[in-house]
């Protein structure tokens, strides 16, 4: 048998299909596909730990999002798909609300994995958006020694087999999307790296979830006075995606960089990620920009605080800077601009590659990190341009991910139906939290009406 999380439609007929054909190829078997069914209750042991955390205010402490049952990090689940909705940021009663029920939900889907792992023989699962509640499935078949199949940055669709790997550290799902060291990349793959992470910087709308972003001109002001720039990323989407630094999400981050820079007089800039002012890319995009508009109220006050209000791309900011300017941000790609631009960095080590990479200061936690904030900027560590050029090289050529030119899996079934840019984004790339037309689902299914074996057969043969 083989689990998946989503049918077998739209998009998800090849991503599901191909992690079938993979699995198959695994275990040398033909395997049914069945549906992910959530039961509506959890048992009544999880019952008993709810209460316990409840009545003994453990829901409420500070470190709750290390919270385990049955070795499982459920809370931290639960936090990030709480805070994605607005009415978790602006009232505490509501917050709660919608906490519990995610933890009840948690606890529902632990008793769903517990009734399909003891009746079916499982040979591998597909489990899409795991850094919200279906981490929590994760979590449960990784120690179950199931062979897991997901889609995520930085890698695209991918795998682990978990009766081959016997490790610990894998077993946690922000482990799994973390790129592991490389030791050597020869001259011709550094060039090829260089070429990439110049364009990657230079160019407007390169990024892919940046395409559709309309910047603005940079207004004229003196860029060079400033001693720090934050870059703030998503407050609703994803937040502790690749793990747990002390902050539940990149609002509480702000703030409490905010606060803690404030008192040093220094300048400091702060630059919105372009999507808080792109609502193609999702209903949050709204949601993330009144988070943001309430920061700037909030401090508008300070002096030494200078807020930009627009969509604007990143080099043009950073070729204004002084090059003294200590660049700061959680876990964003604008790390591999602000390194190719030679700024010193601080940055979180829950991130998208492991911390063996040099290339910014990284924080574990709000002591180490108030501890960065506070060291002079010729204490910082500088980028080291080979472990940078490493990282590029395994987004670009490796991993098979957003920046893969011919084996992202969104680019392969774009060649397959010879569909333009604009067509493609039209049928597959939806509005994040929004619903489908009917129009768009008919055009959909009569593209995909075929079997298309050859199309999901190479979408099977480039799962990293």
């Amino acid at each position: 048998m083989f689990l998946s999380t989503r049918e077998k439609e739209g998009i998800y007929k090849f991503v599901v299909g191909a992690c079938i054909k993979n699995a198959e190829n695994l275990s040398r078997e033909k395997l049914k596909l069945i549906i992910f069914k959530r039961k509506k209750f959890p048992k009544l042991n999880f019952l008993f730990y709810f209460f316990y955390i409840f009545f003994t205010g453990k829901i409420i402490n500070k470190n709750r999002a290390k919270l385990k049952y049955e070795n499982i990090e459920i809370i931290k689940f639960a936090i990030s798909s709480t805070y994605y909705n607005l009415a978790s940021f602006t009232n505490k009663f509501l917050f709660y609300k919608l906490l519990i029920k995610k933890i009840m939900l948690a606890g529902s889907l632990i008793n769903t994995c517990n009734y399909y792992f003891n009746n079916y023989k499982i040979k591998g699962i597909y489990i899409d958006h795991c850094s919200y509640i279906n981490g929590v499935i994760y979590a449960y078949f990784s120690k179950k020694k199931i062979p897991i199949y997901t889609n995520n940055y930085p890698y695209g669709i991918y795998f682990v087999n978990y009766k081959k790997i016997n490790s610990k550290y894998l077993q946690k799902y922000e482990n799994t999307l973390k790129i592991r060291f490389i030791k050597k990349i020869n001259n011709f793959q550094k060039f090829q790296a260089k070429k990439k992470i110049s364009k990657l910087t230079k160019t407007k709308n390169f990024i892919p979830w940046l395409s559709r972003v309309k910047f603005k001109k940079l207004k004229d002001i003196n860029y060079k006075k400033f001693n720090y720039v934050i870059f703030p990323q998503a407050f609703t989407d994803a937040q502790m995606f690749y793990g747990n630094d002390g902050f539940e999400t990149n609002l509480e981050w702000l703030e409490f960089t905010l606060n803690k820079l404030i008192p040093t007089k220094k300048n400091i800039l702060i630059k919105p990620h372009p999507n808080y002012y792109n609502n193609k890319i999702s209903e949050y995009a709204a949601i993330d920009k009144k988070i943001f508009d309430r920061v700037v109220e909030k401090y508008k006050k300070f002096k030494n605080l200078f807020f930009l209000r627009e969509p604007l791309h990143n080099y043009a900011l950073l070729k204004r800077l002084n090059k003294n300017c200590v660049t700061v941000m959680q876990n964003s790609s604008v790390l591999m601009e602000t390194s190719y631009m030679n700024f010193r960095s601080i940055s979180s080590d829950s991130i998208y590659f492991d911390k063996r990479y040099q290339i910014s200061n990284m924080w574990k936690d709000k002591k180490t990190y108030s501890k960065l904030l506070n060291t002079d900027y010729s204490k910082l560590k500088k980028v080291k341009r080979l472990d940078l050029l490493k990282i590029i090289y395994t987004l670009f050529y490796i991993n098979n991910s957003s920046y893969n030119t011919h084996f992202w899996y969104h680019n392969i079934i774009k060649k397959h139906f010879k569909l333009t840019k604009e067509k493609f984004y039209y049928l597959f790339n939806f509005k994040a939290r929004s619903q489908i037309s009917n129009s768009r689902l008919s055009s959909i299914n009569k593209l995909i009406k075929k079997d298309n074996n050859d199309l999901i057969d190479k979408i099977s043969n480039n799962i990293f």
